[in-house]
């Protein structure tokens, strides 16, 4: 009898604590992802920067495929979505971080150079 009410205990503290742990594990992977995302949009923000701004394209964008932390990634950039910010020696660019089909994050910036 002691057995069965221990196990029944058990039972009990466990159908609260699994959920709880599940939430836990899903917030923290989310966390690890937009963390990674973050990094690559970085990453692909400095590979820029050390261009000529008159350099990039004044409209469109491309996509690309980048692993990283063991996930797939694609990162987008769009040149001069608002044309207001593009001129002769500017360049307005969106960055987007796509994982499993939604934006983890995006930023957006406007490169200009210096004389």
């Amino acid at each position: 009898m002691e057995v069965v009410v221990a196990l029944a205990v058990l039972g009990i503290a466990l159908a609260f604590i699994v959920p709880s742990f599940v939430g836990h594990l899903q917030t923290n992977t989310a966390s690890e992802v937009r963390s990674q995302a973050v990094f690559l949009a970085q990453r692909e923000f400095e590979s820029l920067r050390l261009q000529d701004p008159s350099t990039l394209p004044t409209s469109g964008s491309t996509e690309r495929q980048e692993g990283y932390g063991g996930r797939t990634f694609t990162l987008r950039r769009t040149y001069c979505a608002q044309a207001s910010l593009c001129g002769p020696g500017s360049r307005h660019i969106r960055v987007e971080v796509v994982w499993n089909g939604r934006t983890v994050y995006a930023a957006e910036t406007v490169y200009t150079s210096l004389r």
